[in-house]
């Protein structure tokens, strides 16, 4: 699949934005191969990391920066050719038909090139917005079944931290001192912890112990955890003040019940499956049920299951303002804040850090998610 998409993106720019330029062949040549080689920066970058997995290439942050502002310059270069072809066929068709001449923007090739150039800024923006510090974001939401006595009471949610050589100790660290800050009663991560093995990333995530909260603090695994070394980082989270809850439960407070499954990226990887009703098994159905869930895909299944309050990530929000409605495609519609589910509530966060392979955000920022409960009357 990885390869389908080089092709594609490598291809098209190469056909519509390098040959059809009046440039010597030599240019035209070393343009295409540099090009490829963008394309494919995941693979090249596997290479040089000796990494085993796309999702966690262990190089500092002065390689991973660059290689990641030239391929999402490449992927906004795409979109632009496929716009101004789009826009050339269809002005191309009208001056035939009404006998006008083409404009001068639709025959000079160079403009073509010179989408580069927009593209270059909205890529520089997005890389600042997603590397730098997430700012906190506050909700009301009114839930049903919510005991009386927990009505007003606020969780700090976090998820998708992806701690790497682009989020290292220093912004572990002030994610910390932030979420503390808020004084919420309950600390909940929805997974996406970390990209790298705990040999090397252990020294930088081992600032998240001092996450402290009068009800706990609770996560559960992202389908990263899978790609960089699952049951060392179960291990690692637990020994460090995460209760990871893995198709498990814990009950908070008299009819108040937190719970949190598995990820699907045990499809690939192996594992147990995530099981909503596992869970909560043995929860007598008047309690509140608060579930953790990486993925938001499982919240009509969480609904059938009783559960009231489903916290999620995964989706970064969708990062970029239209590819939010490619996510929510693949997420079965669901991307940032809050949705009903039935007689369920769901909120997603945008995620608190960002996934080094493409650390743009425009338009959806980084966040750090306070939510109040409140009792739907």
């Amino acid at each position: 699949m990885m390869l389908a998409y080089v092709f594609i993106l490598g291809s098209w720019v190469i056909w519509r934005g390098i040959a059809v330029q009046k440039i010597h062949a030599v240019w035209k040549i070393l343009l295409s191969v540099a090009v490829l080689l963008i394309a494919g920066k995941f693979y090249v970058l596997r290479v040089f990391s000796g990494a085993k997995s796309f999702f966690n290439p262990e190089l500092p942050s002065w390689v991973l920066i660059p290689a990641a502002w030239l391929f999402a310059l490449l992927i906004f270069f795409f979109f632009w050719l496929v716009f101004y072809e789009i826009c050339s066929f269809a002005c191309t068709w009208l001056c035939r038909w009404k006998k006008w001449e083409l404009p001068c923007f639709f025959k000079n090739s160079l403009w073509r090139a010179a989408g580069i150039f927009p593209a270059a800024v909205l890529v520089s923006i997005g890389i600042y917005g997603g590397l730098k510090t997430p700012a906190v974001t506050e909700y009301d939401i009114e839930v049903k079944n919510l005991p009386a006595e927990m009505d007003g009471m606020k969780i700090v949610h976090l998820s998708d931290l992806h701690v790497d050589p682009l989020n290292g100790a220093e912004k572990v660290r002030a994610i910390v001192d932030i979420a503390n800050a808020q004084g919420g009663d309950l600390i909940v991560i929805t997974g996406d912890f970390v990209d790298g093995r705990t040999a090397v990333r252990g020294k930088d995530l081992q600032f998240i112990s001092g996450l402290q909260a009068p009800l706990g603090v609770y996560g559960v695994p992202g389908n990263h955890e899978y790609y960089s070394g699952y049951q060392e980082w179960m291990d690692f989270l637990n020994d460090h003040g995460i209760k990871m809850l893995e198709n498990s439960r814990v009950k908070l407070k008299e009819n108040f019940v937190i719970g949190g499954v598995t990820d699907l990226a045990y499809r690939q990887r192996g594992g147990e499956k995530p099981d909503v009703n596992k869970a909560f098994a043995g929860v007598p159905e008047k309690s509140f049920k608060l579930l953790l869930a990486h993925q938001p895909k499982l919240a009509v299944e969480a609904a059938d299951a009783g559960v009231d309050l489903q916290l999620s990530g995964h989706t970064h929000g969708g990062m970029i303002w239209g590819l939010d409605l490619l996510v929510g495609f693949f997420n079965k519609g669901f991307v940032s804040g809050t949705y009903d589910v039935k007689d369920m509530k769901l909120h997603i966060s945008n995620g608190t850090g960002i996934w080094n392979g493409f650390p743009i955000r425009l338009g959806y920022p980084s966040e750090i998610v306070v939510l109040t409960l409140r009792k739907k009357r």
